[in-house]
């Protein structure tokens, strides 16, 4: 359950971080950037602890 929302969580991030992407000013659009960079490695963890809680299950 806590995956589900921490991928629910990413989701969104990801969501108002291509609003930040789309910004006139330069600062925004690499702030953007960087969020949705950093947001994808915490999903990247998230589906490694999956994988491993899968592992240990079989």
């Amino acid at each position: 359950m806590v995956h589900i929302l921490k991928i629910a969580a990413v989701i969104i991030v990801v969501t108002y971080a291509l609003r930040l992407v789309n910004a006139q000013s330069d600062w925004l659009v690499f702030a953007g950037l960087a969020v949705i960079g950093s947001s994808f490695y915490f999903l990247y963890t998230v589906l490694g602890q999956i994988v491993n809680q899968l592992k240990s299950k079989l």
